[in-house]
């Protein structure tokens, strides 16, 4: 590590390159508004909670460029200085959690303040000048179907609460490309074949698919403009700095016929999309109209909220340009710049490295290199995306400059399935930050799907003012646990957590694709990283707490959560089985198929003991904004559809799959119950078992028909009652072995006398196996 140190600091000195943080001072771009303003704002949101409190906001309290906040207990009243309405926020649930022993999470919280107030005299300074937040994907896989008055307010204090001041603001796209295209010549008929529906937009506006599960009607738009307007307004008044949207270069195939002698470049297909979905053209970066359009799209989203400064743009993601070349991403990049530069003379551009990682053959060193140099030193920002199993600062040589955010990604779909590698997040972003002259001036969670792991998100953000990994993971978690169950009786379940489910610590990809959400197929591998019995002992522990102890909602959520976590596990054992048994007799195939299948059942059980691991929200929110008939069966394909096929004919099937209880009922367990059924049926007539065509029999009558069966209410009991009585089931079956630990490890550091070379990552796809 001190040889890569060196390195990279030779590199950076010879090379001239100085950091320039001009364009990212958060002593500018956070006080946007009045710290008055500020002020109110962050008492809107901790007089929730506490009333008996005087926060006072001053920007002149931002230490180097970072935020800060100052909390004491004067005369039983809590005081909270700080330099931003953010930094308010985020010390008062600094205050919460540390004194107070509550929790403010995604889905549960526990808030018990003590009277009298706890004492308190601390001041935290921030470790880095920025705390970003979402992936460009979250907005599909866990924002899309949210209200203006209800779920995203909500969310962006949750936001402030964690210090988050950098963040995508959710704008609404479609609503001014919509306007901009008419303006261009566009008929409705051609908008309407290019946009999405509204579960798949993230993937419309990186180019890669259009059409699937659209048209968009006129009332999302006007949903999405409001939307824009109120948490917008919002972010600003807390001191957030909201990431705008803009133009990529991608635009739609009418574009051919409005503009005959435009130069415009195939899209290379994503994910096996045909020509009907798959895909846009993208304009000759060298055109004129490149940067008319781009600025048009710029003006347009900013009009009536005006401009956090920094704005998101990903024109390569997971795609290819042909012809593909150094000149066409240099000119891509120069033509991306100039447009937000003209027309904000203090833009920023924030981009994903995912592009880079998803296929490092199309993007060798020095083609990064010239693309990143091409946008001059500060003006660019990176997410190096996946900080946490696949950093990428140094392959590129702290990004040859520009400045980066360490990120820990985690989940990928919003998939269920408890993991983690906490070792490492508690380890690497001390580590990185703390080097000579790195480019790093930030830390960020960017999970495409949330609601998943909290306890892996709580680490990750108090990276941002602790100054040093916490010393002891086991007892952090015992205090975690604490804080969001009310009782100190899981501390021990959470060691075995810690040592197990969040002990991960490879390259493998882990996309939440486990047998029992997986297509059915007998060529599955199943693997873990933990033995079993450390997760069965968690099980354990968990199940029997006593019901007076712990009754949170954030305990019972956690409770289905090991219990599930524990059936999943042991149905892979059980799926090891099936592979051995399907050759005996089928007495002895038929017997394991219904231990597996009974498995399912069981999860089915456990997980409709609570509204978290159902899909009742998921399917309700997308027809509550529906207006008419037409829409409420657009928005629930689009539901239904992502998170199952994912496109029309199962292009990314179980990618965003969800182990939620009615899923299971009408969904998982029916097609495993299907395939295993014509797989014995086989045997018993002594035939060969044609698997592909079992899977066509699947396809047809299980998961395309589920994108309208009727979903009915199951039923459900006490959720410490099952479950015990699945632990007692479960904890102990004799004639399962452990999954096979099948774990990539990280590759040595090479002898210091060795020139270094790079590493080339072994992504293939991110949506793929």
């Amino acid at each position: 590590m001190e040889l890569l140190c060196v390195f990279f600091v030779f590199n950076l000195i010879t090379c001239g390159i100085s950091l320039n943080l001009d364009y990212l001072d958060p002593v500018k771009l956070q006080t946007k508004t009045s710290a008055k303003v500020q002020q109110e704002a962050a008492l809107n949101i901790i007089n929730k909670y506490l009333s008996n409190v005087q926060v006072d906001i001053n920007p002149v309290m931002f230490n180097d460029h970072k935020d800060v906040f100052a909390l004491r207990n004067i005369n039983g009243q809590l005081q909270i200085r700080a330099s931003s309405g953010v930094a308010a926020v985020w010390g008062f649930n600094h205050y919460l959690k540390k004194y107070c022993k509550s929790q403010i999470s995604w889905q549960a919280q526990r808030v018990v303040i003590p009277d009298p107030l706890p004492d308190v005299d601390e001041i935290i300074v921030a470790n880095d000048r920025f705390r970003y937040y979402q992936n460009v994907c979250t907005s599909s896989y866990s924002f899309v179907w949210w209200k203006p008055n209800s779920e995203w307010p909500l969310h962006i204090e949750w936001m402030a609460l964690n210090g988050i001041n950098l963040a995508l603001a959710p704008v609404a796209q479609e609503a001014a490309w919509a306007k901009i295209y008419r303006r261009l010549g566009m008929s409705e008929n051609d908008i309407n074949e290019h946009f999405t529906g509204p579960g798949f937009l993230a993937w419309l506006r990186m180019g890669n698919v259009h059409g699937w599960g659209g048209p968009l009607p006129k009332s999302w738009h006007d949903r999405q403009k409001e939307i824009q307007d109120q948490i917008v307004d919002l972010m600003f008044k807390l001191g957030m700095v909201p990431v705008f949207p803009a133009f990529n270069g991608h635009v739609p195939r009418a574009f051919q016929t409005i503009y005959p002698n435009l130069t415009l470049y195939s899209v290379g297909t994503w994910n096996k999309f045909d020509t009907d979905y798959c895909c846009n053209l993208f304009i000759d970066p060298k055109e004129p109209e490149f940067k008319t359009i781009g600025k048009m799209f710029l003006k347009e989203i900013t009009a009536s909220t005006g401009t956090g400064n920094i704005y998101a743009v990903d024109p390569f993601n997971e795609i290819k340009i042909e012809p593909w070349s150094t000149s066409l991403v240099q000119e891509t990049a120069k033509s991306i710049y100039s447009t937000i530069s003209e027309i904000d003379k203090d833009a920023v551009w924030l981009l994903q490295n995912w592009m880079f990682v998803h296929n490092p053959l199309l993007w060798p060193l020095k083609r990064v290199q010239k693309f990143l140099t091409s946008v001059p030193n500060g003006r660019m920002l990176l997410l190096d995306l996946q900080s946490e199993q696949w950093p990428q600062f140094d392959l590129y040589e702290m990004y040859y400059g520009q400045p980066f955010i360490w990120c820990m990604l985690h989940n990928f779909g919003g998939t269920l399935g408890m993991f983690g590698n906490m070792q490492t997040i508690n380890r690497d972003v001390y580590k990185v930050r703390n080097r000579v002259n790195n480019t790093m001036i930030g830390i960020g969670i960017t999970p495409e799907g949330i609601n998943q792991n909290y306890v892996v998100y709580d680490l990750m953000l108090e990276s941002a003012w602790r100054t040093g990994p916490v010393k002891d993971l086991n007892e952090w978690v015992g205090d975690y646990a604490e804080r969001r169950y009310g009782c100190n009786v899981t501390a021990t379940a959470w060691r075995y957590l810690l040592k197990s489910v969040y002990s991960f610590d490879g390259l493998n990809r882990i996309r939440g694709k486990y047998v029992i959400t997986r297509r059915p197929s007998f060529t599955i591998k199943p693997w873990a990283w933990y033995k079993s019995r450390d997760l069965f002992e968690a099980f354990k522990l968990f199940a029997f707490v006593d019901s007076n102890a712990c009754d949170s909602p954030g305990f019972l959520h956690d409770l289905v959560d090991v219990t599930r976590q524990g059936l999943q596990y042991r149905a892979e054992q059980l799926y090891m089985n099936l592979l051995k048994d399907k050759s005996s007799n089928s007495l002895i195939f038929n017997f394991t198929i219904g231990r597996f299948l009974d498995t399912m059942n069981d999860m089915e059980s456990i997980l409709a003991t609570n509204t978290d691991f159902t899909i009742t929200n998921w399917l309700e929110s997308a027809k509550q904004i529906a207006s008419t008939t037409e829409e409420t069966y657009l928005y629930e394909l689009n539901a239904r559809n992502q998170i199952t096929l994912w496109g029309p004919k199962g292009e990314i099937t179980d990618y965003a799959c969800k182990q939620w209880a009615e899923v299971f009922h009408y969904y998982y367990k029916p097609r495993w119950s299907r395939f295993l059924q014509m797989a014995l049926d086989a045997k018993l007539r002594n035939e060969t078992f044609d698997e592909k065509n079992a899977q066509r029999v699947v396809r047809y009558s299980v998961e395309e028909q589920f994108l309208t069966v009727n979903i009915d209410p199951l039923p459900s009991n006490d959720s410490r009652i099952v479950a015990v009585s699945l632990y007692q089931k479960w904890a102990y079956v004799s004639d399962v072995d452990d999954l096979p630990l099948n774990i990539i490890k990280q590759m040595s550091q090479q002898d210091d006398s060795e020139e270094i070379t790079p590493l080339v990552t072994m992504w293939t796809s991110t949506t793929t196996d």
